[in-house]
């Protein structure tokens, strides 16, 4: 079997749900490719910008283990993980390389956006448009702003691949714990309102010697300033994402100001609820396709309803989103994989 260079665009130390949707995608693709390929990658860290938020195309001069050209002829398949950097000044150069490599399919596998509808490029419309090109999005509304854009409509809104970055839940705990997901004010690009910041802590001093739980950061950043609060719960980090789903798999509730926490969350079955802004768009389009199974509290109401869910309840509710993740998984594999029988040399898709 030929083995494939697949070229996967994410992020690596910087932002862990990034992380969280690329294991989502690998661990779908593997189940239809089979696992004997080569991954490469286009880092998206902003490190590597050319001028941080100002010019966010990729710098060619920096020395880390990622692809510094896309190189597509030696591309056999391109994958825009999710996040909504699948389009844009991050992932120009890949776009505008499959302008001269038109047989290299192209998967958009989570694509999200900000706040504001997304005005595709005409580079970008060109290469979308060919028969090559699957997308799926993580918001119904993202997925028509999309199709009213392409000469043929083809997205289709789905669950987030960060769903799939567990493969298989741990063993369920033997004891009522919440991992409690937090985020700071201070940190570009991912960070909350000090509002909801605030609320945040003053739910986790109220719990002190009432609640089982731990403080989960997932940015370094966060994980400061928790641990320099002086609470009494456990302070969690690594910058190791695999270690942060072990941990989250030892969970039974799951709260979290972060969208990718809570959805990694569900991939390990644990009933996970999240906190929100008003204004959140981006989070709140992605949490309507989860429906009950990804409820948006204040956090007051988040810690009583944690606090009080019998173990029965959330293991009830445990078999419920893993019935849901097996459904959808199995809805994406199936269209991703009918995709890939047409566009890919391998007779044993």
């Amino acid at each position: 079997m030929k083995r494939l260079n697949i070229l996967i665009s994410s992020t690596r130390q910087w932002n862990p749900g990034d992380e969280f949707i690329r294991k989502g995608v690998e661990h779908l693709l593997k189940s239809i490719l089979g696992p004997n390929h080569n991954w490469l990658l286009w880092n998206r860290n902003p490190d590597l910008f050319s001028n941080g938020w100002a010019d966010g195309r990729m710098r060619t001069d920096f020395l880390t283990n990622s692809m510094r050209d896309p190189a597509l002829d030696v591309v056999d398949l391109v994958v825009m993980a999710g996040t909504p950097e699948w389009f844009g000044q991050p992932a120009e150069r890949i776009y505008c390389n499959l302008l001269t490599q038109p047989e290299v399919p192209i998967l958009v596998l989570g694509g999200g956006s900000g706040s504001v509808m997304p005005q595709l490029a005409p580079h970008e419309i060109e290469v979308l448009d060919r028969s090559n090109a699957f997308i799926s999005t993580r918001s119904l509304d993202l997925a028509d702003g999309i199709n009213a854009q392409l000469s043929t409509p083809k997205a289709i809104p789905l669950p987030c691949p960060a769903f799939y970055s567990v493969e298989q839940p741990g063993v369920w705990p033997d004891r009522h714990r919440i991992g409690v997901i937090v985020q700071s004010s201070g940190t570009v690009n991912q960070s909350i309102g000090e509002k909801l910041v605030q609320e945040l802590i003053a739910a986790l001093r109220d719990a002190q010697g009432k609640v089982d739980l731990d403080i989960v950061s997932l940015y370094i950043d966060e994980h400061m300033r928790f641990s320099r609060l002086g609470l009494e719960h456990p302070c969690v980090y690594s910058y190791e994402p695999d270690h942060l789903l072990a941990q989250l798999t030892g969970y039974s509730t799951i709260i979290s100001t972060r969208l990718h926490g809570a959805i990694a969350g569900l991939s390990a079955g644990v009933p996970s609820i999240l906190l929100a802004e008003e204004g959140n768009l981006r989070l709140r389009s992605t949490q309507k396709l989860f429906g009950d199974l990804l409820p948006i509290l204040t956090a007051q109401e988040a810690f009583r309803v944690a606090t009080q869910r019998s173990p029965e309840e959330a293991r009830q509710q445990s078999v419920e989103i893993l019935s849901f993740k097996t459904d959808a998984f199995e809805e994406l594999r199936t269209k991703v994989k009918d995709f890939l029988s047409q566009v890919l040399p391998i007779e044993s898709i």
